[in-house]
Formats: C-alpha cells, sequence, structure tokens
C-alpha cells in the first residue's frame, strides 16, 4: 500500500471515527430530550393534581 493510500484509509478511519461520535452525541441528545418532556409532563400532572384536591377540598 502506498503512502496516498494509506492516507486515505487514515482519513476514512478518522472520518468514520467522527460520525459514529456524532451518531452517538445525537441519541444522548434524543434521549435527554425525551427525558426533558417526561419530567415537564410529571411536573403538569403534580400541579393539576394539587389544584383538582384544592378544588375537591373547597368542594366539600
Amino acid at each position: 500500500m502506498n503512502s496516498k493510500e494509506q492516507k486515505k484509509l487514515a482519513t476514512t478511519r478518522e472520518r468514520m471515527g467522527n460520525a459514529k461520535e456524532r451518531a452517538d452525541l445525537s441519541s444522548e441528545l434524543e434521549e435527554d430530550l425525551e427525558n426533558l418532556g417526561l419530567q415537564r409532563r410529571m411536573k403538569q400532572l403534580e400541579l393539576e393534581s394539587k389544584f383538582l384536591k384544592k378544588q375537591n377540598d373547597e368542594l366539600l
């Protein structure tokens, strides 16, 4: 294998490594966003529950 082919192979390996790293980060970001969405929904349900409990207590 000549020098030009070795450089091309090294560049290809580096690009593949970079692509894998970006895919991993993208996956982590997607998971983080999903978790934030779930946390937001849980907080919303908690606030709705408190509001409904307060309304129920006022009716009694």
